[in-house]
C-alpha cells in the first residue's frame, strides 16, 4: 500500500521524507499536481518526486500519482462503509452491551419482515410429513446446522447435519422421505451450491435454501428459498446477524414441529424426568 510506505518512510533521503510529508498532508490536492508542481510546493526537485515514485516500486510519478488516487479512493470508500458500523474502535464495554441486542433484534425483524407467508407454511407441510431433516452448511454454518439438528432430534425426529454430500448414505436412505436444508450467508457458496445440485439431480430430497441475496445461482437446483437478509458488514457482524437470522427461521420450523406433536413430546418430556438422577450428577451436598 502507497500510503503506508508513504507513512514509514523505510530508507528515504530527507529530501524524500519532505515530499512524503507534503502529500499526506494534502492527499486531496495531489491528484491535481505535476511532478514540478509537488517538487516547488515541497521544496525539493523533480528529480526527488521521480526517484521517490521508483522507489516506491512504480516506473514514474504518473503511475504513483494514478496509483494514490486509486488508494485514496479505496480509503475514503472504506471511511464511508465503516459511517454505519454500530461498533467501533470507540466502543466501551457498555455500548457493546447494548449494541448487540439491537443488532440481533434488526436482523430478527428484517427477517420477520423478508419471510414469504405461502413459502414457509409449504416448507412446514413437508416437514411434517418428513421422516428425515438434513442441515447442510460450511464453516460457521455448519455449526448452525449442528445447534438446529439438536433441538429438531428432541422432537424424536431423525436429524443430521453434513458438511458435504454422502452419496452412499442418500442412496442408502432414498425411500425416505427427506427435507434437506442448505444454509449460506452469501447465497453463492460454491459448495452449497455443488452440494443443491447434487440433491436435487441425485435424489429424491425436498431441498430448501436458507440464503443470503446473492442466491440467483442456487435458486435453480432448490425446491423452495427463504432469503436471509445479509448488512454485508465490513466488521464480520454480518456474522453475527446473518446467524442470527438463520436460527430465527429454523427454530420457527422447530416451533411449528413441537406445536404439531406437543402431546407426544410432553410425554416424552415427563417420561425423561423420571430417569434425571441417572443424567445429573448430584452429592448429598447439592440443594
Amino acid at each position: 500500500m502507497l500510503l503506508e510506505k508513504l507513512q514509514a518512510q523505510d530508507n528515504f533521503t530527507n529530501n524524500e521524507k519532505e515530499v512524503a510529508g507534503y502529500i499526506l498532508e494534502h492527499m486531496d490536492q495531489i491528484p491535481e499536481m505535476s511532478s514540478a508542481e509537488l517538487a516547488q510546493a515541497s521544496f525539493t526537485s523533480k528529480a526527488t518526486v521521480v526517484r521517490l515514485s521508483q522507489k516506491l516500486g512504480l516506473a514514474g510519478y504518473q503511475e504513483f500519482r494514478l496509483k494514490l488516487v486509486e488508494e485514496i479512493n479505496q480509503k475514503n470508500r472504506l471511511s464511508r462503509m465503516l459511517e454505519g458500523e454500530p461498533i467501533t474502535d470507540q466502543s466501551t464495554y457498555t455500548d457493546i452491551i447494548h449494541t448487540l441486542p439491537v443488532l440481533y433484534d434488526k436482523a430478527v425483524t428484517n427477517t420477520r419482515l423478508a419471510l414469504d407467508k405461502n413459502v414457509m407454511n409449504r416448507i412446514n407441510s413437508v416437514i411434517q410429513r418428513a421422516d428425515c431433516i438434513d442441515i447442510y452448511g460450511t464453516g460457521i454454518s455448519y455449526i448452525l446446522a449442528q445447534s438446529a439438528v439438536f433441538k429438531f432430534a428432541t422432537l424424536g425426529l431423525e436429524c443430521s447435519a453434513y458438511e458435504s454430500i454422502n452419496g452412499h448414505y442418500l442412496a442408502a436412505r432414498k425411500n425416505k422421505k427427506t427435507i434437506a436444508f442448505l444454509i449460506s450467508f452469501t447465497g453463492a457458496n460454491r459448495s452449497v451450491i455443488q452440494m443443491a445440485k447434487y440433491l436435487r439431480e441425485g435424489t429424491n430430497n425436498y431441498v430448501v435454501g436458507l440464503m443470503g441475496p446473492h442466491n440467483q445461482v442456487i435458486r435453480e437446483w432448490c425446491h423452495e428459498v427463504v432469503e436471509i437478509p445479509n448488512r454485508d458488514s465490513l466488521l464480520s457482524l454480518d456474522v453475527i446477524t446473518s446467524f442470527s437470522a438463520v436460527t430465527y427461521v429454523l427454530d420457527i420450523f422447530f416451533s411449528l414441529l413441537l406445536a404439531r406433536r406437543y402431546e407426544e413430546h410432553a410425554k416424552s418430556s415427563l417420561e425423561m424426568l423420571t430417569h434425571m438422577d441417572l443424567l445429573l450428577d448430584r452429592t448429598k451436598n447439592d440443594t
